[in-house]
């Protein structure tokens, strides 16, 4: 398991790879699809969300600002975040929840 942290008043940058078949390395293709925020900890304001060119290699992006982590008490418990996936015929596919420990 990984440790994910936000740091106060510092950028948080999170990429991850989605795998069709992770044991043979296949990228899952995320043409067609929109990244979306489901829920998230009321502490902290939306981050940005993008699935990184090109959609085939099944990268997406989260990013924090400084501002936006500036506010957050060092300690203050968790910061989380729901993501998903919908498509143009709003379907919705909801990813585990991303938990952040505040420093």
């Amino acid at each position: 398991m990984t440790r994910l942290t936000i740091r106060r008043g510092g950028t948080k940058r999170v990429r991850a790879t989605f795998f069709a078949d992770q044991s043979a390395g296949i990228a899952r293709d995320l043409s067609g699809l929109t990244l979306i925020l489901v829920d998230q900890s009321p502490n902290i304001a939306p981050p940005a969300l993008a699935i990184l060119p090109p959609a085939t290699s099944g990268q997406i992006e989260v990013l924090w600002t400084d501002e936006q982590t500036a506010p957050l008490a060092p300690g203050a418990g968790k910061v989380w975040l729901t993501l998903g996936f919908e498509n143009d015929s709003g379907e919705r596919e909801v990813l585990p929840t991303l938990t952040f420990d505040v420093e």
